[in-house]
């Protein structure tokens, strides 16, 4: 083999590997942070226990008066109010 052929054949495999050698490296990436992910996620049973514990279920619903002072409501008596 000839030097003109080894390097005809390291032009041609140089990028070959580098863009596979990047592939790689993104995919693996992207399943640590798929990884990172699944580490931090609760399960069901988990997750309803948090939701029974949670101190402010009792007290979740809204009151009408504070509901009719809400921002929405506001700007739905105001359109509906007939102009002058």
């Amino acid at each position: 083999m000839s030097i003109a052929n080894v390097i005809a054949l390291l032009t041609l495999c140089v990028p070959l590997v580098l863009s596979v050698t990047t592939a790689a490296v993104r995919i693996c990436s992207k399943l640590e942070k798929i990884s990172a992910a699944l580490e931090n996620m609760v399960s069901r049973n988990e997750c309803n226990a948090l939701r029974e514990a949670c101190p402010l279920k009792k007290n979740s619903y809204r009151k009408k008066a504070s509901a009719s002072r809400s921002p929405a409501a506001a700007a739905r008596r105001k359109s509906s109010m007939p102009r002058v």
